[in-house]
């Protein structure tokens, strides 16, 4: 049984700096991982735009790369023609970029039907033209060597009917789509069924989960609450991650740089009183803690 975990972190859109000052954040704090969010402000500024730059940094520092597709305004499931093209080519653009990066794997929000416009014949067409939408970006990706891992949505806001929620819908898409498309598992999304959500890996099979986004909340709202404040059965998903030996980055997902501080000494802390280790920047052989 290996115990080791490998940590990582998402780059929120908030954060002061950019693609390149977080990869320093992420080294600084001994991550391995770091998953960049393409939402403005943070992909529009200067050093967010230097992709060989980030590649080659991130390559010597040891830190793997993953990209979260834009999400904030769009909908793959619109049935609105105009808006559904608009965040497929918005889609299409973050694709890219990571390509350039050098970055495999990217994270993507299955769409929703908005609740002021459902009717049966919308809420059909709407799980039509996700799925339309999947795989064409799919194809996509794969033409430039970037895989599509189709996250698990939050049940929390009433106004959006979403697609991608529990897992046997997420398996139903990923049936009709192909099994190009992978999984990124949001354990603190995936609270609104469980506090313990480490059962979604094996729900959603381990080998087809390439990525996961670690935060808690109360089981109101998706508030991404720093690790060791809310009601996340943490211990559950790192005693499985080591007892399954998953291989995945658990990247912790926060909205500010204190609490992503805060998440990551939680995090280690924890780590150090079950005699786990991490893999950090292990290629530098830098200890854990």
């Amino acid at each position: 049984m290996r115990n080791t975990v490998r940590i990582g972190a998402v780059c929120f859109q908030e954060y002061s700096g950019d693609y390149l000052e977080f990869i320093d954040l992420a080294h600084e704090l001994e991550l391995s991982w770091v998953e960049l969010k393409y939402e403005p402000p943070i992909c529009l500024k200067k050093g967010s735009g230097k992709y060989t730059e980030i590649k080659n940094k991130a390559a010597e520092l040891g830190i793997g790369l993953s990209l979260h597709a834009p999400f904030v305004g769009l909908n793959i499931a619109s049935v609105d023609e105009g808006e559904r093209r608009t965040s497929f080519n918005r889609i299409k653009e973050s694709l890219l970029a990571a390509s350039k990066m050098g970055i495999h794997y990217a994270t993507i929000h299955g769409g929703h039907l908005k609740s002021q416009k459902y009717s049966d014949a919308n809420w059909k067409r709407s799980q039509e033209l996700n799925i339309i939408s999947l795989k064409e970006l799919v194809s996509f990706g794969s033409d430039i060597g970037v895989t599509l891992c189709l996250e698990n949505g939050n049940s929390f806001k009433r106004k959006f009917l979403k697609l991608a929620l529990h897992p046997g819908e997420m398996k139903y898409i990923r049936n009709e789509v192909g099994t190009g498309l992978r999984y990124t598992v949001d354990f603190g999304h995936a609270m609104y069924f469980s506090l313990d959500p480490s059962y979604l890996v094996s729900e959603l099979g381990r080998d087809n989960v390439e990525l996961t986004h670690l935060h808690s909340n109360y089981q109101l709202n998706d508030t991404h609450n720093p690790l060791g404040e809310g009601y996340l059965f943490l211990d559950k998903i790192i005693d499985r991650y080591v007892c399954e030996e998953w291989n995945f980055p658990l990247s912790i997902e926060m909205k500010s740089e204190a609490d992503l501080k805060k998440s990551v000494k939680f995090l280690y802390a924890y780590l150090l009183e079950k005699g786990y280790k991490k893999y950090g920047t292990i290629d530098n052989g830098r200890k854990f803690l």
